[in-house]
Order: structure tokens, then sequence, then C-alpha cells
């Protein structure tokens, strides 16, 4: 009598043969960690920060950033170091005293455009700050210290 004939496949490959082309398996493998590493690295090295202008030590921050895009009736603002206080030039032009809010304790100057203020919208284009600064406490100097930067407006 003759035996059961068995259901399984016989593989014509020999065991140690799993693979049809190792070489190219490598060759993917080593490309996928070049890769991998490729993007660590480019993300490690991109420059996330969103301040392009060097400021002076005694500005801590302005909005908004040398060259960015606003609203027309975006508020533009200096925070200068604790011991400052100033006003903002816009185009030219010094913006009144009692349209500047400011927040005394933290040397912040801010104008917001508006109904109540000489500018009630900043044109479409490019606009010039300054903010001239000074010692608390101490009366306006002839020629303050200054800083400008630009920035464009659009609807």
């Amino acid at each position: 009598m003759n035996a059961p004939a068995s259901n399984k496949p016989v593989s014509t490959q020999s065991p140690s043969r799993r693979f049809a082309h190792p070489g190219r398996i490598a060759v993917v493998a080593v490309i996928v960690i070049a890769v991998v590493n490729l993007a660590v690295w480019g993300l490690s090295q991109s420059d996330t920060s969103t301040n392009g202008t060097t400021l002076p030590a005694t500005i801590e921050s302005i909005t908004p950033q040398s060259g960015q895009l606003i609203r027309l009736q975006d508020t533009l603002s200096a925070d200068l170091r604790d011991d400052l206080t100033g006003v903002l030039v816009i185009d030219g032009a010094e913006v009144p005293e009692d349209q500047l809010e400011r927040v005394v304790p933290l040397a912040q100057v801010s104008f917001r455009p508006g109904p109540k203020s000489d500018l009630t919208k900043f044109e479409p284009g490019d606009h010039t700050v300054v903010i001239k600064y000074w010692q608390q406490g101490k009366p306006r100097p002839t020629n303050p210290n200054s800083f400008s930067w630009r920035f464009r407006a659009g609807a």
C-alpha cells in the first residue's frame, strides 16, 4: 500500500535563500536610514524663530515684526526695558500722547488705529515705525534714542 499524499506544497528553494534579491533589500535599507537621518538633521537645523530683526538691548519686543504683513487696524507696540518710556512715530508722524496705550510698569507703548484716533486705519502698503525712548522719570531729551522698523499693511 502506498502512503497518503501530503497537502503541503513542496518548496524548490533552499531554506537559506529566503529573499530573492538580498542586495536590493540592503540598498533600500541604506536609503531609508539615510533619508531618516537627513530628516532629523534638517529639523534640528531649521530656524523657527519669528524674530528676524536684531533688537537693541533696550527693546524687548516689537509688534508687528519687521517685514510682517498685518491687517489695516492691527496694533503696533514696543516693549521697552522696564526703566524706559517712549513714543511711537508712524510714517513720520508722532502718535499723540492721548492716543497711545501704555503699561508703565512694563514699559510697553502701543497704538491701534480706530475711529477715536487721528489714523483710523493703515493704508495698504509699506509703513515705517520709529520708537523714540528715554529714561522714565526724566524729561524727554531733544534727540532721544530710537529704533525703526518697517511692516506692510493689507486687507
